[in-house]
């Protein structure tokens, strides 16, 4: 009789032990279903997406994973085909540049808080300080239904993507941070831009506020300037320093600043139509026209339009549109 007794109790036991784990898997079951996965840190996010190979391998060669995980963050993150449009083709390729390279174009993207599309104001270039201290422009344009971002011209194809500590806006090309001035720009390239130089230099004799526009490092009065190479300048009859020297101060002044538009205009932002330049003329228009294969510029006494062959050079106080014609006004 003792051992049934015994027996019966250890059955009731193992009953209500099974019983006790079937109710703790299936609340853990419903648990799960219920609470899924937290969104991962924006260092995790990148590495476990297939399309962000070079920009994982850039956190990892700048040593910004941990930074990342910082809290309340806000990421421009551009895809592969972007870092390859930019000339870094592969992951590999991210060690040719310096660590201190990388990290400065890194934190270029980054900024603090965290900004989700509906809380950008809907403006034109609306400045934004990045974590690195440079200043970025920020777009938001609605039309009907559709809604467009950019950065510095650069379109955000996937936004609101959600993480942990913050979200990231997936962009088409990789921002560079802005540098110097627009003629510090135009010095760094004599290659291509060394008349232009002298051009302003000779200029500022008789407007030396053009200069000081174009030399400012500040980002108060910004502008953007179309900037014809040395060998556009040479097609319009400034073959050489002499020429530039012994040209008039004035007509190269009223020529440079027909290049000039006072405001920041990235070739996203380009549209078809006329542009009012600081020529003080009455006929200080220049003409731009768009397609989808290129974008052209026209002055007025130009036979054919100029070409934009290299756009967007940031600046910290303007933007360059090279160009492979003089404009006439």
């Amino acid at each position: 009789m003792r051992n049934s007794v015994t027996l019966l109790a250890g059955m009731l036991a193992l009953f209500l032990l099974l019983t006790t784990l079937s109710g703790c898997k299936k609340s853990t079951d419903d648990d799960a279903a219920n609470n899924p996965a937290q969104p991962k840190a924006v260092t995790d996010v990148v590495a476990e997406d297939k399309n962000f190979t070079i920009l994982n391998a850039a956190i990892t060669y700048a040593k910004l994973g941990d930074a990342l995980k910082g809290a309340n963050l806000t990421v421009f993150a551009p895809t592969d085909a972007a870092f390859q449009a930019a000339g870094i083709a592969t992951p590999a390729a991210i060690s040719t540049l310096s660590t201190t390279a990388v990290a400065g174009i890194l934190n270029y993207h980054v900024f603090n808080g965290k900004t989700e599309v509906a809380t950008f104001p809907t403006a034109v270039n609306t400045p934004v300080q990045s974590r690195g201290g440079a200043v970025a422009y920020v777009t938001k344009t609605v039309s009907g239904t559709a809604l467009m971002l950019s950065v510095n011209g650069a379109r955000v194809t996937q936004a609101d993507v959600q993480a942990a500590n913050g979200v990231i806006h997936v962009i088409d090309k990789v921002l560079m941070p802005p540098t110097g001035s627009v003629l510090a720009a135009a010095q760094a390239d004599p290659g291509s831009f060394s008349l232009l130089v002298l051009a302003v230099t000779r200029a500022a004799t008789v407007n030396p506020v053009l200069s000081a526009a174009l030399s400012s490092t500040s980002n108060t009065a910004l502008l953007t300037l179309f900037a014809p190479t040395n060998a556009a300048f040479a097609a319009a009859g400034f073959a050489t320093p002499a020429s530039i020297t012994a040209a008039s101060p004035a007509t190269l002044a009223n020529i440079l600043a027909y290049h000039a538009v006072p405001s920041v205009l990235f070739s996203t932002q380009l549209v078809s139509g006329p542009l009012t330049t600081l020529n003080q003329s009455s006929n200080n228009r220049i003409t731009i026209a768009t397609s989808n294969s290129a974008i052209t510029v026209k002055g007025n006494r130009n036979a054919t339009p100029a070409l934009i062959r290299r756009a967007d050079v940031l600046t910290n106080n303007g933007l360059i549109h090279v160009i492979d014609q003089v404009l006439m006004p």
